[in-house]
């Protein structure tokens, strides 16, 4: 966790949607502004990113987190694990992608795409990042969408390609429960997991905190640094019972 990038969301209890929100909302904090295009990064005004999680509406709804965590390796796909180096450890493992930028403010959001080379039922493999947020999406097909001719073609991204903790492509509702366990909500068609646990802040994010604020009271650093939240959520879509959707995000605050 970076606990100077976490300390600017503040602590929210387990029954409040403000985690939620941010998790639903692309992660809901922003990226630099309008910056220009460059050879390595391009900006679209526009949400046509349809299998982005900023897209769905029903953060709004009243949902209780499960307070629970996901085991580690549901976190990880092709060896790249969700946090700030995501991208870049992407890019040395499947090649150096354009990155696009989306949103402003509480949807801004940075992706980079990677696509199997076939022509016919595409698989895609999207890491998508907020300021504190991470979010990676592993889909088959869907509409088009702006940017898409922007993603990365390699061998490595296919139907078979699972998670450190086995969840791949054309898996059963079962077979998914199997691995993540009961979901926050089933409907037709869905599996949507939103979790959220107080963790113990670990010694070096610590020793970080105290040198950035070395005047602060012992009292008022340890409620502000001592703990984080770590909120999680995986969203499951299936067709013909098989899964051709998944989304896994993660938001830690403080």
């Amino acid at each position: 966790m970076n606990v100077m990038r976490g300390s600017r969301a503040r602590r929210l209890g387990a029954g409040n949607l403000g985690v939620l929100g941010c998790l639903l909302l692309s992660l809901c904090f922003p990226l630099p502004g309008r910056a220009a295009q460059t050879d390595d990064t391009v900006r679209l005004y526009e949400n046509s990113d349809w299998w982005s999680i900023s897209q769905r509406s029903d953060y709004e709804e009243s949902i209780k987190t499960q307070e629970r965590e996901l085991a580690r390796p549901n976190f990880q796909v092709l060896g790249v694990n969700l946090g700030e180096t995501m991208i870049s450890r992407a890019a040395a493992r499947l090649g150096k992608a354009t990155l696009i930028q989306r949103g402003d403010a509480s949807t801004g959001r940075l992706q980079a795409c990677y696509a199997s080379p076939a022509s016919q039922g595409k698989v895609y493999l999207i890491f998508e990042q907020g300021e504190v947020g991470y979010t990676f999406y592993l889909f088959v097909g869907g509409p088009a969408w702006e940017g898409a001719d922007r993603c990365v073609p390699s061998k490595a991204i296919s139907r078979s390609l699972a998670t450190a903790s086995g969840l791949h492509l054309g898996q059963t509702p079962a077979q998914v429960m199997a691995i993540l366990g009961k979901p926050t909500r089933q409907r037709k068609n869905e599996l949507v997991y939103y979790l959220l646990v107080k963790k113990k802040t670990s010694p070096q994010d610590l020793k970080e905190a105290r040198e950035r604020y070395p005047d602060m009271s012992d009292k008022d650093f340890q409620e502000s640094f001592g703990y984080y939240d770590l909120g999680t959520g995986v969203v499951a879509k299936f067709a013909g019972s098989k899964l051709i959707y998944l989304a896994v995000s993660k938001v830690e605050s403080t």
